[in-house]
C-alpha cells in the first residue's frame, strides 16, 4: 500500500484530529487521533529522526543538523494542497478511533502500526522525509488544538489565548 496523500484536520467537538490518509490503490483510511496517541507518535517521530542524525554525525554536530534539517522540512512542508478522496474505505466511511500505536524504525524511515477501537490494525510505512512531514502536519494540528505537546525537554508554556479552537483543514 502506497501512501498518496495525508490530509489532517482538529475537530474540536471531538477534541481529536482527522487523520486522513490515502493510498495510490484508491482507498482511504480515516483515523480519530486522541491527544495521548499524537503525543506518542510525535515524540517517537522526533526520537527517531534524532537518532537517524545522530548515527551520521558527531554527538557535538548531531543536534544541530537534526535542527537545521526539522526547520528546513517544516519549510518545505505544502500544508495547502487540496485532499484527493479515496474511492473506497477499507475500515468504513466513518473514522475509527486509535487505541494502539506502535513505531518501529526501519532502514530508511518509520513503519507506525496503529490498533483501532473496532481491532483493526493498519500498517503505515514513512519514508523518512514523508515521517518528517507527518510530523510537521501533526505538530501543527496539536498546536491548532491548543494540547501544549511539547518537544522532549522543552518547557509547556501557558497558553495565552483562551477562545476554543476553530476547525481547521490542512492539507
Amino acid at each position: 500500500m502506497g501512501i498518496k496523500q495525508l490530509n489532517g484536520g482538529y475537530v474540536p467537538a471531538e477534541d481529536r484530529i482527522l487523520l486522513r490518509v490515502s493510498t495510490d490503490e484508491g482507498q482511504e483510511f480515516r483515523f480519530w487521533l486522541t491527544r495521548p496517541v499524537t503525543a506518542r507518535l510525535l515524540a517517537a517521530n522526533r526520537t527517531l529522526a534524532a537518532r537517524a542524525v545522530a548515527t551520521k554525525f558527531p554527538p557535538q554536530v548531531a543536534q544541530t543538523v537534526h535542527e537545521f534539517e526539522q526547520q528546513a522540512v517544516a519549510q518545505q512542508t505544502k500544508l495547502d494542497d487540496s485532499f484527493q478522496p479515496g474511492s473506497s474505505f477499507p475500515l468504513g466511511e466513518a473514522p475509527v478511533l486509535v487505541v494502539k500505536l506502535g513505531i518501529t524504525p526501519f532502514e530508511h524511515g518509520i513503519s507506525v502500526d496503529l490498533g483501532t477501537a473496532n481491532g483493526s490494525n493498519v500498517n503505515l510505512r514513512f519514508a523518512h522525509h514523508l515521517a518528517q512531514q507527518v510530523g510537521v502536519l501533526l505538530d501543527r494540528l496539536q498546536t491548532d488544538a491548543k494540547w501544549l505537546i511539547a518537544p522532549a525537554g522543552v518547557p509547556v508554556a501557558a497558553p495565552t489565548d483562551t477562545t476554543p479552537a476553530t476547525k481547521t483543514r490542512l492539507h
